[in-house]
């Protein structure tokens, strides 16, 4: 929406104490820190002239030159001082490219994006990751016989004691032991698809949240460039102001030294009133552009050596086409309305899930498993169960199927409510964003009307001025009646500045409606 008409740009008020201070005592530091610039070396001295005399005395230096030799040779401050480095000028179309690049928002946004990317890879694979792996080593006394002949109890398996048989010297021995087991899913009813149909959902969720704080983040840029240009233009309107008050007090002022009886104290007094309230006035300028440049360095991230360049504010190069073309626009580009639809296909998607969850996974499982203790006998019978000595694998088909019918009834209900609620929001933010492009381009067309009104009673005003000064020249008329055209002509040209801001502005905020970020002016 358009700024207050006032000077003061109080949008980015906040900005001032929180970046023109920081940057203000960094930009001292480093100057503090710099190194200072070397001397500039003078130039060889040109050879004597051989028609010169040797004999000839020498000639006294000028005085300039003995100024120099005073001061130690390094001539006049002026020649000798450093050069300036001035700063960037950093076009409109610059500044959004920076703020896309630095601003925190932003990157907040793409690492909510890079969260949904993540959580849709594990979407994809965990349906075929079901496997798990174990081992198990350590060391074991000695077991003899078999199945049949056992030589070895139950109380064998206990360490209870260290003799001096076996590799470590200790009477015992190492055994090692893994297995692994898994099952591959061979259909499950949809479950896998709609997951990955969700985490798909959720990935343009996320991708459109992102657009909705970088559109939102360059109408601030632009609101913010409008206002610096404001705030300087606003400056060469008082300045104009106070030069011809000033030349008007000093005609006034000598016509009283003269004595004319046709001026009095009384007109001198109004024209000095009228002067200091120009001047009250116009301290708002230079407040609006230091909050409107901090506000810049902020969103684009660039804190030292920015500026924009002077060039007064100008009508966007930017058509207002018909309001039929804004609102297709929206329906088709606005971030919260993708962002709606994108919710509806993931709440969709979950609704499939849960129902699927009703049936039944079939799946195909694979398993291995080897241990190996030297200490052991290793046994030869099938049916015989060997814990200490074996390697086996196996692989079957066979189903999983969670019984809690009533329960996951419950569940798809919830889902289904979900997907209700997501319908309402998406007729919600598509409502909305008719609402707001209707009245944005509303605004556009009252702001390109008033700028076209206020460009016309500007050029009247100048008119006036222009007829009321030949006159005083030409000394029919006296200084007093160029106050009321003086008054027109700042009215007229503050508000024409303040319809040229706001129809930059209103244009912007016209794009921002409709999600037509290139419907933006830019500033050129």
């Amino acid at each position: 929406m358009p700024w207050p008409r006032r000077a003061s740009l109080p949008v980015l008020s906040v900005f001032g104490s929180l970046v023109v201070g920081p940057i203000a005592i960094g930009s001292a530091v480093a100057r503090a820190g710099s190194p200072p610039a070397p001397p500039a070396q003078s130039p060889p001295a040109p050879p004597a002239s051989p028609a010169s005399s040797p004999s000839s005395p020498p000639s006294s230096p000028a005085p300039e030159d003995a100024d120099d030799d005073a001061a130690g040779g390094f001539g006049e401050p002026t020649h000798s001082a450093p050069a300036t480095i001035s700063a960037h000028r950093y076009t409109l179309t610059e500044c959004l490219a920076l703020a896309d690049r630095n601003f925190p928002n932003l990157w907040a946004a793409r690492a909510r994006l890079a969260l949904a990317h993540a959580q849709l890879e594990e979407a994809k694979w965990i349906p075929w990751f079901q496997w798990s792996a174990q081992s198990t080593f350590g060391v074991a006394p000695s077991f003899s016989g078999s199945v049949l002949y056992p030589q070895a109890t139950q109380q064998t398996r206990n360490i209870t004691g260290i003799g001096n048989g076996g590799p470590l010297g200790l009477g015992l021995t190492p055994f090692l032991g893994f297995g692994i087991s898994g099952v591959v899913p061979l259909y499950t009813f949809g479950k896998i698809e709609s997951s990955r149909e969700a985490g798909e959902a959720n990935v343009r969720v996320s991708e459109w949240d992102m657009e909705k704080a970088r559109q939102s983040m360059r109408m601030d840029v632009r609101r913010a460039y409008y206002g610096l240009q404001l705030a300087r233009d606003a400056k060469d309107v008082f300045s104009d102001a106070n030069d011809r008050l000033d030349k008007a007090v000093k005609g006034i002022r000598d016509r009283l030294a003269k004595g004319d009886p046709n001026v009095g104290e009384v007109d001198r007094l109004r024209l000095e009133e009228y002067k200091q309230e120009v001047i009250a006035q116009g301290l708002q300028a230079p407040k609006g552009e230091s909050y409107a440049m901090a506000g810049l360095r902020f969103l684009t991230g660039v804190q030292s050596n920015f500026d924009v360049p002077d060039e007064p504010l100008k009508r966007p190069d930017r058509p207002l086409v018909s309001i039929a073309q804004y609102l297709e626009a929206a329906r088709v580009l606005r971030p919260d309305v993708n962002m709606a639809r994108a919710g509806v296909v993931a709440r969709r998607a979950l609704v499939e899930y849960n129902r699927a969850k009703l049936f039944p996974d079939f799946g195909l499982g694979l398993g291995a498993d080897f241990i190996s203790t030297p200490s052991a006998n290793e046994q030869q019978n099938l049916f015989a169960s060997d814990p200490f000595n074996h390697f086996y694998y196996a692989f079957g088909f066979g189903l999983r199927w969670s019984l809690d019918l009533l329960p996951q009834a419950a569940r798809i209900d919830q889902a289904e409510s979900q997907l209700e609620e997501t319908h309402a929001l998406e007729r919600l933010a598509l409502g909305n964003a008719m609402l707001e492009v209707e009245k944005a381009y509303a605004d556009a067309l009252e702001a390109k009307s008033r700028e076209e009104a206020w460009d016309k009673a500007e050029h009247v005003a100048k008119q006036w001025i222009s007829t009321v000064q030949d006159q005083i020249d030409l000394g029919t008329w006296d200084e007093r009646a160029l106050l009321e055209p003086l008054r027109s002509y700042a009215n007229a040209r503050g508000q024409h500045l303040f319809s040229l801001m706001d129809y930059n502005v209103a244009m912007s905020a016209l794009a921002l409606a409709s999600g037509w970020d290139s419907a933006a002016p830019t500033g050129e």
